[in-house]
């Protein structure tokens, strides 16, 4: 089926005809191409704003749940014994309860700095171990990292190739979006992003069949008959190896993830003729569209939808040359500033205003690193420089802001995208999920989003209270900013910018 079979059937219904063109929804109606949907009432989505808050919605709807757990993260960090425990509790409680976790393969299997620290593959073995009928551990490995890359790259050198960057939990039919991984500091004091959605059997669904569906293409994680407790073993099911037989691998993943998106469009046309049937649609006010970017497996389905939201905001500045005070507004974040040239050319050749919001140097994740990354934030600072020389160049310093997050003992992982139509106090669109923007996120990892419109009045102000937190702690960036003595960039790594700029 073509996507043109999809528009004929969306067409064809005066119900969702009658939805959709009702604004803001009308302006984005080009997603419909792209992207199954789902309409859902904005009194189901609630915003969360700090990582505590994140953190104990996390185990409350994990000892809430009956049916399913679902879990999809880079990984899950070395000390997260309390979580760990909080599923192991919830198993034990409910014989019914099925828990899958989806992790990266290279990061669940690195060990920590210390002796002490378990891979988060050894932490969740025990899991495995003791209810292996009820949990199941999948780790999705790129088929980028082949041959001598393989060999010789060293443990997170080897994250650079590509990762599984994903982050969705489901509880049951509650379902969490967010950007941020299963770790102390994402708990405690790294900002990100957070939005549950509640009684949302439908989406949640869909997040739980994409995970299974990568699972379905991902080694297992199983124990092994040797005394060593930490002895595991990676076991793949019928699919090629994704380091071995990189090439079946990718050919064949990638029309398992072809076959799962034509599944879900189909699955909207059914889903709207039954709404249809019953008059039921006039209770929704929000419409989500959840979309994936995969490059590795030629899936570039959430880069096609975010550029199809730019040129949409964009086509409104263009009507009748309207003055530059009636221009649509964008709030765009991202944990780290690397915009691929497709976003950069949409952001200054746009009919828009733009206030970009990224992490200072102090507040990127990297700044005390050890060893080699503890020049990213350098490199970041070099991306986000040359970036406002284009703004200057373009003369838009007008339309187009730079802020920065900088809260003290405090780092800044939060990204996605708000929309405010002109003359409204409040965003009718927002982009929730794992993707930062940037090069990496466009061609290396997998990443999941959920693109949000809605016209419920109290859901825009909660996601219009969730970005004014954001920007409580920001700083706008001029060019007297990059004059400072600690923006100073060493020339090897302005060197080395050039040469990874695709792996940051």
């Amino acid at each position: 089926m073509t996507f043109s079979y999809y528009l004929n059937s969306f067409s064809s219904n005066s119900f969702i005809n009658e939805f959709i063109d009702q604004p803001p929804f009308k302006s984005f109606k080009d997603l419909l191409k792209i992207s199954p949907y789902f309409l859902l009432n904005g009194e189901q989505i609630r915003p969360l704003q700090e990582p505590h808050e994140f953190y104990e919605e996390l185990k409350a709807q994990i000892r809430a749940a009956k049916v399913r757990i679902v879990l999809a993260a880079l990984y899950i960090g070395h000390s997260e014994k309390e979580l760990v425990e909080t599923l192991k509790i919830a198993v034990k409680q409910s014989k019914q309860l099925k828990v899958h976790i989806l992790l990266d393969c290279m990061r669940a299997t690195r060990i920590g700095q210390t002796s002490l620290d378990k891979s988060p593959a050894c932490l969740l073995l025990p899991l495995v171990k003791e209810f292996p009928d009820q949990v199941t551990v999948s780790l999705y490995h790129t088929p980028d990292l082949t041959g001598f890359l393989k060999k010789f790259l060293p443990p997170r050198f080897n994250e650079g190739i590509g990762l599984m960057h994903i982050k969705s939990f489901i509880f049951d039919n509650n379902l969490m979006l967010s950007g941020a991984n299963l770790n102390h500091d994402y708990f405690i004091n790294r900002q990100d992003r957070y939005i549950l959605f509640e009684r949302t059997p439908s989406i949640s669904n869909y997040f739980a069949d994409l995970v299974e569906t990568i699972a379905s293409f991902s080694y297992t994680l199983k124990p092994t008959l040797l005394m060593d407790e930490d002895s595991y073993k990676l076991v793949l099911t019928k699919q090629p190896d994704p380091v071995t037989q990189s090439t079946l691998f990718r050919k064949s993943s990638s029309l398992i993830m072809k076959n799962f998106i034509k599944k879900w469009m189909s699955h909207c046309i059914g889903q709207i003729n039954d709404l249809s049937n019953t008059n039921s649609l006039q209770k929704f006010d929000t419409v989500i569209f959840p979309v994936i970017q995969m490059s590795p497996l030629y899936i570039r389905q959430d880069e096609l939808a975010t550029l199809t939201v730019l040129d949409a905001i964009s086509r409104q500045g263009n009507k009748n040359h309207v003055s530059e005070d009636m221009f649509w507004k964008v709030f765009f974040t991202s944990g780290y500033f690397n915009f691929t040239q497709k976003y950069k050319e949409k952001i200054l050749n746009a009919m828009a205003k733009f206030q970009l919001l990224s992490a200072s140097p102090e507040a990127n994740g990297f700044f005390s690193s050890k060893g080699i990354s503890k020049y990213l934030p350098q490199a970041y600072t070099l991306i986000e420089r040359q970036f406002y020389s284009d703004i200057c160049r373009h003369r838009k310093e007008h339309l187009i802001k730079i802020q920065e997050y900088k809260r003290p003992g405090w780092t800044f992982h939060a990204k996605g995208l708000w929309c405010y139509i002109h003359g409204e106090s409040w965003p009718s669109l927002t982009i929730i999920g794992s993707s930062n923007y940037g090069y990496r996120s466009t061609e290396r990892d997998l990443e999941a989003q959920a693109i949000l419109i809605t016209n419920n009045f109290q859901l825009r102000k909660k996601i219009h209270e969730e970005l004014e937190h954001l920007s409580e702690y920001t700083e706008e960036v001029t060019k007297e900013t990059f004059q400072q003595s600690d923006r100073k960039v060493p020339y090897l790594v302005r060197v080395a910018t050039k040469l990874i700029k695709t792996m940051l």
